[in-house]
């Protein structure tokens, strides 16, 4: 094995912490360079992004991971187009339908839409799906230092604005996000030499859509149980109380981004044991992952509960008292980790998929409920409804991929093709 071969999955670990620096720094220069209003828009306008990458997931990147890992010859360079060109048609329609759903939310609660807002959002959306799209080609190839590479600069790019906007106390949630649209284009920029035009192929299609017909609606209604809570806490609870827990989250980025550092590395891996029918090395690779996490947060724990009056210091005077929802934050990562270790077990075929889009239907009864009726309680109750959605989900899943483990896969089950 190469010296790079070594590197490539301590290269997808520096990534991911990398990653979770870069948008730590961000949350941090809004506490410290601007007011609470502005990083309550902040969050408000990510919220969409974080469902445009969920999209472009379901759609593409999924399916990619599904696929290519067991494609050769001409099958392989044809999936690798249509993922190129599928990329590029969902970032223009995405920042279009952005730009009009933004418009839409500004003319319904008389929000003030500036220019540079408007500009720098649906650049955001383009710039996030570019970034998304290298990435996804690095992982599921197993490069990942190329990954590292790419995002490397896209932080530098990003974080260079950044200093530049607070030197000029000017930074806003709108230069913000013009910037994640410039930073997100530059690394592909080495790669337009490469393009050889937009071209889709039947096949791939049909393999693409075969999982990502249960996926897209999957990721919807999760985007909803998940990531919807700022707009009912801004509803309920003002702007301030978003930026709140927006800021108590900072504090459990890390596990996040090491989540999606496992899907990036394993999920391929786990398609292609399955595939050969090695079951065994699943269950293996489950286990280890779901110990080392739970090690590694119950240390948080312990950390936070200790450390926090100390660390509450670097929030600023505009932050304080948030250590009972760092840990609420706490307990819905960790219940949220064993989803996704166990989820990687069905996303390998398309009843999988089906399962996953069942799940998620049934968690969207408990949070719109539960968001409804518990957000005017405080922020502790949004992230307790999360917890909620979370562990039913987890259950759900972990019953489900258990039943995957007991499938005879001697024969071989070709992934997304039932």
């Amino acid at each position: 094995m190469s010296l790079f071969k070594r590197l490539n999955p301590l290269a997808a670990v520096a990534d991911q912490a990398w990653l979770s620096l870069l948008n730590f720094s961000i949350s941090l220069a809004f506490i410290w360079g601007s007011t609470k209003t502005e990083y309550g828009y902040y969050i408000l306008l990510i919220a969409p992004l974080v469902l445009v990458q969920s999209i472009q997931n379901a759609i593409v990147n999924s399916p990619l991971a599904t696929f290519l890992p067991a494609a050769a010859g001409t099958d392989k360079k044809n999936i690798q187009t249509t993922a190129a060109s599928l990329h590029i048609y969902l970032a223009l329609t995405c920042s279009v339908l952005g730009l009009l759903g933004l418009l839409a939310y500004g003319f319904l609660t008389h929000f003030h839409l500036s220019g540079l807002l408007m500009v720098g959002f649906t650049l955001a959306i383009i710039g996030t799906i570019a970034r998304e799209s290298q990435r996804s080609f690095a992982y599921v190839q197993g490069q990942g230092i190329r990954a590292f590479a790419g995002d490397l600069v896209y932080g530098v790019v990003l974080l260079t604005g950044i200093g530049l906007a607070m030197a000029g106390s000017s930074l806003s949630a709108g230069i913000v996000l013009l910037l994640t649209g410039i930073a997100g284009l530059v690394p592909l920029l080495t790669k337009l030499a490469q393009f050889e035009g937009l071209q889709t192929h039947v096949a791939p299609l049909r393999q693409f859509w075969s999982c990502g017909r249960w996926a897209l609606p999957s990721v919807i209604v999760t985007w909803v149980n998940l990531s919807s809570y700022p707009y009912f806490a801004g509803k309920s609870l003002g702007l301030a109380m978003v930026a709140d827990i927006g800021a108590a989250r900072l504090f459990l980025m890390p596990i996040g981004l090491l989540m999606t550092a496992w899907a990036n590395w394993y999920r391929p891996r786990i398609s292609r044991w399955f595939a050969a029918g090695d079951i065994a090395a699943i269950r293996r690779i489950t286990y280890k992952s779901l110990l080392a996490g739970f090690v590694l947060m119950a240390t948080l724990a312990v950390f936070l509960f200790v450390a926090y009056p100390l660390l509450e210091h670097f929030l600023g005077a505009q932050y304080q008292g948030l250590r009972p929802l760092v840990l609420m934050w706490l307990l819905f990562f960790a219940i949220g980790f064993s989803r996704n270790i166990y989820m990687a077990t069905l996303m390998v075929d398309a009843n999988g998929y089906k399962i996953l889009h069942h799940i998620t239907w049934l968690a969207l009864a408990l949070s719109l409920p539960g968001f409804i009726l518990f957000s005017h309680y405080g922020a502790l109750w949004v992230v307790g409804v999360l917890c909620a959605v979370e562990l039913l989900q987890v259950l759900m899943v972990v019953a489900k991929a258990r039943q995957y483990w007991g499938r005879p896969q001697a024969e071989g089950i070709s992934p997304c093709c039932n």
